[in-house]
């Protein structure tokens, strides 16, 4: 693990607490793992040790998932519930000719939303190369470019922006604190952010996938009062905060507006969201465990895992910690990990199952698991195994 020490992104704190180690395996040669911990000082909860910023600026330019959204008539319930949350959220404070920009837009998502609620100045900017082509193609959208957080201000004019969207990026960024400082200067005294992140405070909610939001992007963890607290240190205030419901096996989703306000309010240390997370820790790593002897208890002489995401990023140093020797193969869907390796297994398509007949196919999802394993056991021979 490439150690790259970081102090607390909300108060600048160089004292934290070690809350857990999250080993995982290398993503085409990228190591990922990080160690999540709470501030000493303020609470807050995020990864103080973590790979490189350019480990993670080669992994959201080759190895994202966000280009490959499904088509608008394809979205899932939980996207049209954050979409509808997000619009709904902006309609009192931005009017039909607001200028918005989305950034970290995916494949347009939002964008698409946005433009059928009646905003028609929206433009978007992804780090993904295919984020472009997939907009014009699912949504009908050509107002998105392919780049950074820091190549921002050199595609658009910041400035002249409305309403600045990050929805689902905060919880991303190893320079969360630089990258806010810099879009701060950057923008007008007018504008509002709109900001989406997983809600710390439903991380334990049931049924959640064991250690789902340590996955291999997710390094700040908020709750409402340390993203209020963080936006406060740059000169921002809430206009509005709320928790939105979604479907379960998803983490619920905290939206908020934020204005500028230089006399907004820092947060004091509050307990209870870090308490959540380490209650969170602890049912996971009972979980994991179960996951990891229902493998173990396999009497198949060979296993295919199914699913080369973070959930399989996460088991398979435990496997091998555990003298796991049966793994033959490792196959995802996602075309951009075709080809590339998982630690020492090389990621292929599903059609590559054709080869292991023979073996147990082991599902290496939470969310999605009974989907997968459905469509295995009626269009494979193989022996199918669920971890939940």
């Amino acid at each position: 693990m490439n150690h790259n020490i970081r102090h607390c992104p909300v108060c600048g704190s160089d004292r934290t607490v070690p809350l857990y180690l999250n080993t995982l395996a290398a993503l085409d040669g990228l190591d990922m793992s990080y160690r999540v911990a709470r501030c000493a000082a303020c609470g807050f909860a995020f990864a103080d040790q973590l790979p490189s910023p350019q480990t993670y600026a080669a992994y959201y330019r080759s190895l994202s998932k966000y280009d490959i959204t499904p088509s608008a008539a394809g979205l899932s319930a939980a996207d049209r519930l954050r979409c509808d949350a997000a619009v709904a959220l902006l309609r009192p404070h931005a009017g039909p000719d607001a200028r918005i920009v989305d950034l970290g837009c995916g494949s347009g998502m939002l964008l698409g939303a946005l433009r059928a609620a009646g905003w028609s100045r929206v433009s978007g900017i992804d780090p993904a190369p295919g984020a472009p082509e997939q907009a014009r193609q699912q949504f009908k959208l050509d107002c998105v470019q392919c780049g950074t957080l820091d190549q921002v201000a050199g595609l658009l004019d910041l400035s002249a922006m409305d309403v600045i969207c990050l929805t689902g990026v905060l919880e991303h960024l190893p320079q969360v604190r630089e990258d806010l400082e810099a879009l701060a200067a950057a923008t007008g005294h007018d504008v509002r952010v709109l900001v989406e992140v997983p809600a710390l405070e439903r991380f334990g909610r049931l049924p959640f996938e064991p250690y789902g939001e340590f996955s291999l992007e997710h390094i700040q963890y908020f709750s409402a009062s340390s993203l209020t607290g963080l936006f406060a240190t740059l000169g921002f205030t809430a206009l509005s905060s709320t928790i939105v419901d979604l479907p379960p096996g998803y983490c619920d989703s905290r939206f908020a507006l934020f204005a500028r306000n230089p006399a907004a309010e820092m947060f004091s240390t509050s307990t209870g969201a870090t308490d959540e997370l380490e209650r969170y820790i602890a049912r996971s790593e009972g979980m994991t465990q179960a996951a990891i002897a229902r493998i173990a208890a396999c009497p198949a002489k060979s296993l295919v895992i199914y699913g080369a995401g973070s959930h399989t990023a996460r088991l398979l140093p435990r496997l091998l910690k555990a003298g796991e020797s049966r793994l033959a193969g490792l196959v995802d869907s996602n075309p951009n990990l075709r080809g590339k390796h998982l630690g020492p297994w090389l990621i292929e398509a599903p059609e590559a199952l054709d080869r292991h007949p023979d073996a147990t196919i082991v599902v290496s999802s939470f969310r999605t698991q009974q989907a997968i394993s459905d469509v295995l056991r009626t269009s494979r021979p193989n022996s199918v195994l669920t971890l939940y």
